[in-house]
């Protein structure tokens, strides 16, 4: 195989997973001339955490269906509304959790963090971690049950940032501690 120089394997991204995994092998020594991709610390949305509201408001409405359908009242207006919400309502909330989990997301770069905080949000907030003021983690009732939380990034002059339901919210909170170094100083002298 040619020796290829850096610039071609960053280029063509011949050292990216894809590339470089079980399925093409390189040979010992192209593998070593291929320089190294650090990897970035990269949070997204739990999936347990956004489709659980869905799942338990279709369960709750289908079961009242049902219910009204056992004693006779599957015509009534209480039944109509139930079919509604399973119809129209149920299909509306699963796409807007799946927009969500699909556009959340934390990824930590060199001098700054960029926060996707999920839809509607189109393009994420990029936050220079000398601005950091705080972090901490919030939990509701969804969170608690599935382990996700929302990582609150508080920036003195300017409003908060909130990414809501990460996977592993303690995680981003300890990585993003170090990276701030004024969190980073506070941490080190307590």
């Amino acid at each position: 195989m040619v020796a290829l120089t850096g610039m071609t394997w960053r280029k063509i991204g011949l050292n990216s997973i894809p590339m470089t995994g079980d399925q093409i092998k390189l040979d010992s020594d192209t593998r070593a001339t291929a320089p190294s991709t650090p990897q970035r610390p990269f949070w997204r949305a739990s999936v347990a955490a956004l489709f659980l509201p869905a799942l338990v408001v279709a369960v709750g409405y289908a079961a009242m269906w049902l219910y009204l359908v056992q004693i006779g009242r599957g015509s009534d207006n209480l039944a109509r509304v139930s079919l509604a919400v399973l119809a129209i309502g149920v299909p509306c909330l699963l796409a807007y959790a799946g927009l969500r989990w699909a556009t959340t997301r934390l990824t930590l770069r060199g001098s700054h963090l960029e926060a996707h905080p999920g839809f509607p949000a189109r393009d994420p907030v990029v936050v220079a971690y000398a601005s950091i003021s705080g972090l901490r983690i919030r939990r509701g009732l969804s969170g608690r049950l599935t382990g996700a939380g929302s990582l609150i990034i508080e920036r003195a002059p300017e409003v908060s940032v909130v990414v809501s339901g990460l996977t592993d919210p303690e995680a981003a909170l300890m990585e993003t501690t170090r990276r701030a170094p004024q969190l980073a100083e506070s941490a080190n002298l307590s």
